[in-house]
C-alpha cells in the first residue's frame, strides 16, 4: 500500500485476534482488521483492548488497516 494512496484514520482496539492483529472500531462505528507490519511486531506489546491506534487504510480494501507505529515505540 502506497503511503500517498492510504487514508489515515484513528480508531480504538476492541478485540485481539492474534499477535499483531486486532479488530479496530472507528469513531463512526465501522470495524475493521488492523495489523502491524512484520518489522514492527516488537511493538505489539504496547497495544491492547482500549488502546487508540492510527491506521493507514487502502481505498481498494477498506476492511484492512495497517497500524502506524509512533516514533517513540
Amino acid at each position: 500500500m502506497s503511503g500517498t494512496d492510504a487514508c489515515v484514520v484513528v480508531g480504538v482496539i476492541v478485540e485481539s485476534l492474534g499477535e499483531g492483529v486486532w479488530r479496530v472500531e472507528l469513531p463512526n462505528g465501522h470495524r475493521l482488521v488492523g495489523r502491524l507490519l512484520r518489522r514492527d511486531r516488537t511493538a505489539a506489546g504496547q497495544y491492547g483492548v482500549g488502546s487508540p491506534v492510527t491506521l493507514a487504510v487502502s481505498p481498494a480494501d477498506p476492511t484492512l488497516g495497517i497500524v502506524k507505529v509512533s516514533a517513540g515505540a
